[in-house]
Parts: C-alpha cells; structure tokens; sequence
C-alpha cells in the first residue's frame, strides 16, 4: 500500500514539474515561429561581415558601401557625413539592446531582447525605438530630402545592406500602402510595427528588409 502510495505521490510530482516546465519554457520563449524568422533575418542583414556578431565595423561597412554607391570620396565632406550617420545607427542599436553591450551583440541576444523588449516589452520602449528607427532611416536614405522614399532610395537601402535587389521592387510596392510610387514616415512606420511584432505571415511590413521567409534552416 505504501508502494503505491509512494508511486502516486512521486507521479503527482513529475507531473506538476513537467507542468512547471512548459509553463516556464512558454514564459522564457514567446516569439513566434514568424516573429522568429523575421529577427533572425534582420540580424543577419546587419552582420554585414557574416561573422555571427552585430558590431559597430558593421555599419561603417554600410555607410562605405552606401558612399561607394553614390560617389563619396573617402575623406570628403559627404563620405564623413555619411559614416557618421551609419554609426550612428550602431548607437541606437546597441543602446536600444542594452546598454552594457559595448563591442557586439549575438544572435541568441538580439533574440532574447527582441522577445522581452521588442515583441513582449513595454509599448513606450518600443514607439520610442520604432519612431528613432524610422528617423534614422529617412536620414540616411531620403537622398533628395523631400519626406519620402522613393523606390530608387528604396533600391539604394537594399545595396547598401546587401539585401538581394530582386526581391525590392516587390518590398517597395508591399510598404507603398496608397500606391503613389513614394513611402512615406507613416507607411513605414507601419510596416517597422508590422516587422517587429505582426504574427501574420501576410502582413506587408514583413519586407520590409526583402525576402525573409528562409531566414531560418
């Protein structure tokens, strides 16, 4: 009878730590397979030098490429400017992630901070990054400064970062809501929105960064 007993109470027990588990592991890992996807693919597309990190070198390696493609001399007035507002990009970046991280941030924590600070965080966090990442993107790439991105600035994001130029045309017309051939701060502020946090495999903001689906092997 003890035995049995005994048995009972130890099945009891498993089962309540099996219990605890899952919960636990639902708790620690609320990105979903798409969310995943799409963090896993802009990570990759800023390891610019595919060396598993995202480091400062990165975004310089951006704004030489982005100064190559317009014709900036290294060490003019334009070249200069332009790596400064790349760089910059590694500061919001890496103060947006975590203000200890200093030299570079990993795959795995880029993953967990976009599931507790993106994804999952606060709301003010998050608008307070959207609407700096949106900032930051019409600083570099709006080239004529006339408050939108046209489908060659566009085009040009997509070279700099070395995103596949034959999936933007397409990236283009999915952001351009109203189809007026120009994205403007509200389309992509909505289509960054839909990027971070949209579990909607068809959600247009989800090319925002080019084909993204097979991020994941």
């Amino acid at each position: 009878m003890r035995n049995r007993i005994s048995a009972g109470m130890e099945l009891c027990s498993q089962y309540w730590l099996s219990c605890a588990w899952f919960y636990d592991s639902k708790i620690a890992g609320m990105l979903t397979e798409i969310q995943e996807k799409k963090l896993t693919h802009y990570f990759n597309v800023l390891d610019f030098d595919s060396n598993k990190l995202i480091e400062k070198d990165d975004f310089t390696s951006i704004g030489e490429n982005l100064c190559i493609l317009w014709g900036f001399k290294p060490g003019s007035d334009r070249y200069n400017e332009y790596i400064t507002k790349c760089e910059n990009l590694w500061v919001s970046f890496r103060e947006f992630i975590n203000q200890e991280i200093e030299e570079s941030a990993s795959l795995q924590e880029w993953l967990e901070f976009a599931d507790k600070g993106i994804v999952n965080g606060s709301d003010e966090l998050y608008e307070k990054h959207v609407n700096q990442f949106v900032k930051d993107i019409f600083d570099v790439f709006d080239a004529n400064g006339d408050g939108f991105i046209s489908l060659d600035e566009y085009i040009d994001l997509f070279m700099a970062y070395r995103i596949e130029i034959r999936y933007s045309a397409k990236s283009f017309t999915k952001i351009d809501l109203n189809k007026d051939d120009l994205i403007s701060r509200e389309e992509l502020l909505s289509a960054v929105r839909e990027f971070y946090r949209s579990n909607d495999k068809d959600a247009p903001g989800n090319w925002l960064f080019g084909f993204w689906d097979g991020a994941m092997w």
